[in-house]
């Protein structure tokens, strides 16, 4: 069974299959590509009190280049999902301190629904450690060329010397 599609970088970065220009272009072409967004604009749903924390997360994920306008609305839910989970877990540490196990147990199952939310949410906007493992792409197919080969560069400087 064939694997996951990769982006035509990775395939090349790799180097474990050869394309020819015309497969390479065939595939670059088929490949989805977004902008990268320039700032983090809140969606208007968006209660006020967070869209500072959407831009700051926003900020920080166009620096990483993780980050377009098509993930305003993730981004925006795993912060509404993290401030309810907030939420419940205060309500959750009240009825314990108060001793009251049946409400402690309600209000567990809502703080775990919100925390799989934003869990949900945050694998998908690369805010975990494994989401942004599975997103990385290089950059560029840059192959050492003879201006930065470390090897030839050894050789060059030895005749250096005998020149």
């Amino acid at each position: 069974m064939a694997g996951k599609r990769q982006p035509t970088d990775v395939v090349i970065a790799n180097g474990r299959k050869h394309l020819s220009k015309s497969e390479e272009a065939e595939r670059r072409a088929g490949e989805v590509k977004v902008p990268a967004a320039k700032t983090a604009k809140p969606p208007k749903w968006l209660p006020e009190t967070l869209k500072k924390d959407f831009r700051a997360i926003g900020k920080r994920l166009i620096a990483a280049g993780l980050y377009t306008e098509l993930d305003a609305d993730t981004l925006g839910r795993y912060l509404v999902a993290q401030h309810q989970w907030l939420i419940a877990t205060d309500e959750a540490e009240k009825a314990l301190a108060q001793r009251e196990q049946e409400a402690a147990d309600g209000w567990g199952k809502i703080q775990e629904r919100y925390f799989k939310q934003a869990r949900n949410c945050a694998n998908d906007m690369g805010l975990t450690v494994t989401s942004r493992c599975r997103m990385v792409v290089p950059e560029s197919n840059r192959q050492a060329t003879e201006d930065n080969n470390p090897m030839l560069e050894l050789i060059m400087g030895g005749m250096d010397q005998y020149a």
